[in-house]
C-alpha cells in the first residue's frame, strides 16, 4: 500500500505548512506549535515508513523490549508512560504481527516476560535503517546544532521538575 497521504487539519492546511488566519490565542503558543511538529512528525514517519507497517509506538515498545530482554509489560508500560491498558494493546498488536512473543514468568504465573521473535529481531533490523533515514527527514531545516538544541529544549520540558504536583 502507498504510504498515508498527510491529512489537511481544520484550516485545510497541513503541518508543514504555514498557517493563516491563526486566532491570537494559538499565535506563538508553545503547546500549539508542539502539536504542529508532532502532526508533522507522524505524517513524515508513516511517509518514511509505510502506512501498514508500525505505529511510533509499538517502534518505541519494539526497541525497548530489544534492549531489555525479559521486561515485563508493567515496567515496559512505566518506561514509555502509558497505562497498563496502552500497553496491553500495544504488546497484543506485536505478538499478533509475531514481533515478540511473553513468555510467563518464573514465580509469577500473572506477570509475563516480553522477548523478540526472530521475525521481531529482523524488522527491528530494517526499522532501524528506515529511522535513520526518517530521522534525516524530519530535521532537515534545521542544522546539527539547531537539532541538538531542540532534543535539549524538549527534554528540559518534560524533565520531572516541570510535571505537576498531584
Amino acid at each position: 500500500m502507498a504510504p498515508r497521504e498527510p491529512q489537511p487539519d481544520e484550516k485545510g492546511t497541513s503541518s508543514g505548512q504555514a498557517t493563516q488566519d491563526l486566532p491570537d490565542i494559538l499565535n506563538g503558543a508553545l503547546g500549539y506549535a508542539i502539536k504542529r511538529a508532532q502532526v508533522h512528525a507522524y505524517e513524515l514517519f508513516y511517509k518514511s515508513f509505510g502506512q501498514d507497517t508500525i505505529s511510533p509506538a509499538r517502534l518505541t515498545a519494539l526497541t525497548f523490549i530489544s534492549n531489555n530482554a525479559g521486561i515485563t509489560q508493567s515496567a515496559l508500560a512505566q518506561k514509555l508512560n502509558i497505562s497498563r491498558a496502552g500497553i496491553v494493546k500495544v504488546v497484543d498488536r506485536l505478538e499478533a504481527m509475531n514481533l515478540i512473543e511473553r513468555r510467563a514468568k518464573k514465580g509469577d504465573r500473572r506477570s509475563y516476560s516480553l522477548y523478540l521473535t526472530e521475525p521481531g529481531k529482523d524488522e527491528l533490523s530494517w526499522l532501524a535503517k528506515q529511522t535513520q533515514k526518517y530521522e534525516t527527514l524530519l530535521a532537515s531545516n534545521l542544522n546539527d546544532t539547531e537539532r541538538e538544541q531542540l532534543i535539549t529544549l524538549l527534554e528540559k520540558m518534560i524533565s520531572p521538575d516541570t510535571q505537576p504536583q498531584t
